[in-house]
C-alpha cells in the first residue's frame, strides 16, 4: 500500500512540476525557482541572446551558477523556451 502512494504522490508531484524534464532540469529549478515561481520562466519565449542576458541579470542580483551551469541553463531555456532571432 505505501508503493502505491508513493507512486501517486511521485505522478502528482511531476504533473504539478510545469518545467520539461531534461538534463538540466534540476539546475533550473534549483537556480531559476528560489527567486521567481515556474510561470514567470514559462509563460516566456526570448532569443538566445535575450535568454544570455536575462541569465547574466540573475547572477547579478544573486543567483547561484558557476558559468558552467549558466551554459546548461541557457541550453534548456533556448531548448524549450526559445525563439527565433528576429522574432
Amino acid at each position: 500500500m505505501g508503493g502505491i502512494a508513493l507512486a501517486a504522490s511521485s505522478l502528482a508531484a511531476q504533473a504539478a512540476d510545469p518545467f520539461p524534464q531534461a538534463p538540466e532540469h534540476d539546475l533550473v529549478v534549483r537556480v531559476c525557482s528560489g527567486c521567481h515561481v515556474p510561470e514567470m520562466v514559462t509563460a516566456k519565449r526570448h532569443t538566445a541572446e535575450e535568454w544570455d542576458d536575462i541569465i547574466a541579470k540573475m547572477v547579478d542580483h544573486g543567483a547561484q551558477a558557476t558559468d558552467a551551469q549558466q551554459e546548461q541553463i541557457l541550453a534548456y531555456l533556448v531548448r524549450f523556451y526559445g525563439k527565433p532571432a528576429g522574432s
